[in-house]
């Protein structure tokens, strides 16, 4: 695909083509939020899958628990403690006064930590600010029956992925004062929260050192808000689960009769206000879901809060034993939905999922993100039963589908113990927006015989499995993938394709836990030919312009591609103690893993020319797709020349540009670089910077230029060498005292510039003008303006031909020259109010831009000189077509006034005295004394007519123009 060639044509193609990016965005931007879909106060639709390649969730991995953990497992009792600690990648459970905790990842035999006293209650915690060194990471809290310890620990990981686990005694602990301590959690802020099997709430407090009054730990109850029962009578039910929020402003908690608290935490989550608790949520359930069986045998099991990520209309999602989501916000109607709680109230009630034999009681549950997961027992057999949103439904349909899951059963061995997702990350709801260099969600579930992993599959995990089962070496029937794209949509479809096609290592089918393969070659294959069939219906989002969904999806997988580093600045400054500091605000590894995968999608369509042609067409999708080409080019470019930018001296570089241009750049993203004018002239600055610096170090301008070529790209190439030599000629021109070596300087600094004259952006072309103007050389000036607008003609030139106006074919090039012919007007008239120019250098400026046979460049020098009253000035000049200019529409007083002008000076006092008279005719509207100069004019045109034949002719004219002038000087 050609790549357009001037910096304007490359500017206007990427900003076409990022707004393109920007329409077809839409689609992830709509997409409803869960709370979104609660039209009606219940659900309960679910749909099951047929196949395993097309079930939510599959079970990707089975690691056993070695020997001696299997062991030592036998003899834990289900009221030990237990679970998964996912961000140190550790299993735990307690056996007496041990503490077992497994390396699940790496496999490793069982580590103990001991204590004194049993066991009974472990969390893991974000440590408190100022209280460690910073190699630690985490805080263990160890309840006995005796003590609760702190124990600080450092989590690292080495480069080959090994982590190592490191624990320090730090004698901090207080009495359980009797407390059976069961439950321990922790807010982002360092607070403990604790739950005793007593059913109170503790928050634990540690310190560095102690005080006179208080000691380096201790714990404090947390007051409640009391049940009155009777008069004067109240009574303080037990608590059986506490829950914080991700940002530690809210902490709730859930007590025997299935009542629940909100605790208000502040802002800054160093507060505690208890706000409200609901004792009604029982009523409230049977109101709004009458019909559930379910419901009537009611009772909240496990709370969790929510993100904003999922919804915005509820905060807390409770489950019951026997597998109902109750959705709750703390946001009265009618309050704004930020700041602090103020209610509880439960907005949506969600039946539990087919996939559950009636009548199952849960003995587990996970809630995370919009994905549940149910455990429980009917007649001695485990059910687990998952549900997630149905995306394809939420995509196509919106908010008026309602709200709709898929839901499928594993199968596992062994007693489920705990659940937990693997990675603490927040992952977004809308998984056909995933980042292709990212993974799928892992949930792990601990059992009695070690941990199973489960894999949620993204709508790109589906397609690539149903690629992989429907094809016979890369050949698939269209058909079998229908279903397909009408669930998800033919736009999201196809973006799917496309990242199967670009994928270097995102597709989950490795049995190693998180270390995915590449996509199959058949895979890419069959992801091809659908885009060649199916790829080609119209697409849902065209509108004006119709485009395919290959086209649309192309643009949408580009879209989410780049979305990370897009629109982000690039580098922060830092000053300390007077030193300058510049630091990448993007990481490395997002920013080669992009590259990546733009430069995969560049070869498929450089490859693909049956579906990408490379030859010139004005049908808009072609045309579009030659711009979506172009930019992920430009992109890729652009991070190489941004990474060779972080590796040699970045401070260097940046001091070298001016102040204003330092600080445009530092708030600068990819977007401006590439798709703003300004930014482009920013990039050529920078290329100077670099190319300075490593001029320095190699001393050859050849070898900087194969360098640059080899790390920059498009966007730091021989072209901007020879800028940068060609500035350095004017820059000695300046310090010249010699005339004709300074002449010969900036002769010199013309030619190399005529060689690159179509890759000077506009705003270069204008400064180094000026630089020769300023130096006396307008000649210089002109010459290398008028040399970049040739260069950056149509292939046919017809602008350049005798037409007034220019033929409309060719109108798409004029506004990248005109930018070019106000420079030019501007150099001439600069060069005319010049004291210093000669009159011959004057004169010689205007012949070379004059004489130069473009049309177009006429017209509008022209029109910039009326408009600055410039126009007897221009008539002097004599410049060619003029006169075809000045007859040609519109047909303005202004214009004919000044054509007979150009008449009477050209001495064809005929057509002036015809043209004054005919002002005077059709311009009523001027004052009397204008027209009476006019007449008078007209008058003196006609008696200075010498030919014999028009004496006559002429007589009469001036009889008529008499006539009149005496009217108009009677009416005056």
């Amino acid at each position: 695909m050609p790549v357009a060639n001037s910096p304007e044509q490359k500017v206007k193609a990427a900003h076409e083509a990022s707004e393109t990016l920007d329409r077809v965005r839409a689609l992830d931007t709509r997409l409803p939020d869960v709370g979104d879909l609660f039209t009606a106060s219940s659900s309960g639709s679910y749909s099951i899958p047929g196949a395993n390649a097309v079930a939510p969730f599959l079970v990707k991995q089975n690691i056993t628990l070695p020997p001696l953990g299997l062991e030592h497992l036998r003899n834990w009792k289900s009221d030990n403690s237990a679970g998964i600690f996912p961000e140190i990648e550790r299993a735990f459970f307690t056996v007496e006064n041990r503490l077992y905790l497994w390396n699940y990842m790496e496999r490793k035999d069982i580590d103990t930590y001991e204590e004194s006293h049993p066991i009974i209650g472990v969390g893991l915690v974000k440590p408190k600010r100022d209280i460690f060194n910073p190699d630690i990471t985490h805080v263990l809290v160890i309840a006995t029956t005796l003590h609760i310890n702190v124990v600080a620990i450092s989590f690292k990981r080495s480069p080959s992925g090994a982590t190592q686990l490191t624990f320090y005694r730090t004698d901090m602990f207080t009495s359980t004062s009797g407390e059976i301590i069961s439950t321990i959690i922790g807010t982002k802020q360092g607070r403990i929260f604790m739950l005793s099997k007593q059913g109170r709430v503790w928050e634990l407090d540690y310190r560095r050192e102690e005080g006179w009054f208080t000691s380096k730990c201790s714990k404090r109850a947390c007051p409640g808000i009391a049940s009155y029962t009777t008069f004067l009578e109240f009574s303080s039910e037990p608590c059986i689960a506490i829950a914080a929020d991700d940002e530690g402003r809210v902490l709730y908690q859930l007590f025997e009769s299935s009542a629940i608290q909100v605790t208000y935490l502040g802002e800054d989550g160093l507060s505690f206000k208890n706000v409200v608790k609901n004792n009604k949520i029982h009523t409230a359930a049977r109101l709004m879901c009458p019909s559930s069986t379910d419901i009537n045998d009611f009772k909240i099991s496990w709370i969790q809060p929510t993100t904003p990520a999922e919804a915005k209309s509820y905060q807390l999602v409770a489950v019951t034993s026997t597998g109902c989501r109750l959705y709750f916000t703390y946001y009265s109607q009618g309050s704004k939905s930020k700041g602090a709680p103020n209610t509880l109230e439960l907005v949506h009630v969600r039946t539990p999922p087919p996939t559950l034999p009636e009548s199952t009681y849960l003995s587990s549950s996970l809630y995370k993100q919009g994905v549940f997961i149910a455990v429980g027992k009917k007649e001695e057999k485990q059910f687990i039963a998952v549900a997630s949103p149905d995306i394809g439904k939420m995509s196509t349909m919106g908010a008026h589908g309602g709200f709709s899951e898929f839901t499928n059963c594993l199968d596992i061995n062994g007693d489920v113990i705990s659940m937990a997702e693997m990675s603490a990350t927040e992952m977004g709801l809308n998984e056909l927006a995933a980042q292709p260099t990212g993974s799928p969600r892992h949930f792990l579930l601990f059992t009695t015989v070690g941990i199973w992993i489960v894999m949620k599959q993204r709508p790109v995990d589906i397609l690539h499995h149903l690629l992989m089962s429907n094809s016979i070496n890369g050949i698939v029937q269209p058909r079998d993938f229908q279903n397909f794209f009408e669930l998800f949509g033919d736009v999201n479809s196809s973006a799917l394709c496309f990242q199967l096609v670009c994928s270097t290592s995102n597709i989950s089918m490795n049995t190693d836990a998180l270390q995915p393969l590449s996509t199959s070659t058949d895979a890419v294959k069959g992801a091809t030919q659908l885009l060649e069939t199916l790829g080609q219906s119209r697409s849902s989002l065209s509108q004006s312009v119709t485009y395919s969904s290959r086209h649309d999806g192309l643009a949408l997988f580009i879209s989410r591609l780049i979305q990370p580093v897009w629109t982000k600045r690039l580098l922060s400054e830092k000053i300390d103690a007077g030193r300058v500091s510049y630091n990448s605000l993007l990481s490395r590894e997002l920013l080669i893993s992009t590259q990546q995968i733009l430069r995969k999608l560049q070869g498929f369509m450089n490859l693909n020319v049956t579906l990408y042609p490379q030859a010139e067409s004005r049908a808009p999708e072609e045309h579009s797709l030659r711009e979506l080409h172009d930019l992920v080019v430009l992109l890729s470019d652009a991070i190489s020349f941004f990474l060779y930018l972080l590796d040699n001296n970045t401070s260097k570089v940046l001091t070298s540009l001016k102040p204003t241009t330092r600080e445009r750049f530092l708030s600068s993203t990819f977007k401006d670089l590439i798709t703003t004018n300004d930014g482009r002239s920013i990039s050529s600055d920078l290329a100077f910077g670099i190319i300075d610096e490593t001029l320095a170090r190699y001393g050859n301008l050849d070898i900087v230029i194969d360098i640059l070529e080899k790390h920059c790209g498009s966007f730091c190439d021989a072209s901007d060498a020879l800028l940068y030599k060609a500035y350095k000629h004017i820059e000695a021109a300046k310090g010249e005292v010699s005339a004709p070596r300074a002449r010969s300087a900036l002769e010199e600094s013309l030619q190399l510039l005529k060689r690159i004259a179509v890759h000077i952006p506009y705003e270069k072309v204008r400064e180094i003008a000026k630089s020769y103007l300023a130096l006396g050389e307008p000649v210089l000036a002109v010459e290398l303006v008028i040399f970049c607008v040739k260069s950056r003609e149509p292939p046919h030139a017809s602008s350049t031909g005798s037409e007034f106006p220019a033929k409309q074919e060719d109108m798409m090039f004029m506004h990248l020259r005109h930018p070019f012919y106000g420079c030019l007007c501007e150099l001439l008239k600069e060069t005319m109010e010049s004291t210093s120019i000669s009159g011959s250098q004057k004169s010689q400026a205007f012949q070379v831009v004059f004489g130069v046979d473009n049309v177009d460049l006429h017209r509008y020098l022209y029109e910039q000189f009326i408009h600055a009253n410039l126009g007897p000035e221009l008539i002097k000049l004599m410049p060619p077509r003029l006169e075809e200019f000045l007859q040609s529409e519109p047909h303005t007083i202004d214009r004919i006034e000044l054509l007979a002008d150009f008449y009477r000076y050209t001495e064809q006092y005929e057509q002036a005295a015809y043209t004054f008279g005919w002002l005077v005719e059709n311009s009523s509207n001027v004052s009397r004394e204008r027209q009476i100069d006019w007449l008078t004019r007209a008058s003196v045109c006609a008696k200075s007519v010498s030919s014999a034949a028009k004496q006559f002719e002429m007589l009469t004219l001036q009889k008529q123009l008499d006539t009149m002038l005496t009217e108009l000087r009677g009416y005056s």
